[in-house]
């Protein structure tokens, strides 16, 4: 796709805006602002800038429930598996979140649920912790079985 001169003055305003919260992706996808993620991929942004804690923009987008996001990033090219200061997946960070709709989008392109966090859990693990809705259980066993 080609960005016009219209698209990279927005680029421009839209990462000098969501800047002062952090990085410019980051935020975005933790706001779960879907047009801003499109500018700022599309213009090329850096896609595994680092947050808080070491997440990155598909951590955010995982944690925030926006699965349109985590797909675009995926597409975009981020790291299904990258992890977080402590460990956790974008796929550990949805199911902790309790988000099953990125659950199943991180598990479609093949999110491994066997990574273990800096404590050795694993998303295999998370899924059985009491209060871990059924839904989720279910989604990371199969995503156990096509493993």
């Amino acid at each position: 796709m080609e960005l016009t001169p219209a698209d990279w003055v927005n680029a421009s305003l839209t990462e000098a805006l969501l800047a002062r919260e952090g990085p410019p992706l980051y935020v975005a996808a933790r706001l779960g602002c879907v047009a801003a993620v499109r500018v700022l991929t599309e213009a090329g942004s850096h896609l595994e800038v680092r947050g808080p804690n070491g997440q990155r923009p598909l951590h955010a987008a995982a944690a925030g429930g926006h699965a349109t996001i985590v797909a675009i990033l995926i597409s975009a090219g981020c790291e299904v598996n990258v992890q977080d200061d402590d460990g956790n997946t974008p796929l550990m960070t949805a199911l902790l979140a309790g988000e099953a709709g990125p659950v199943e989008v991180l598990l479609a392109v093949g999110a491994d649920v066997a990574i273990p966090r800096v404590d050795g859990l694993t998303a295999i693990d998370a899924a059985q912790l009491p209060g871990t809705p059924q839904a989720l259980q279910e989604l990371i066993l199969l995503g156990q079985d096509e493993g």
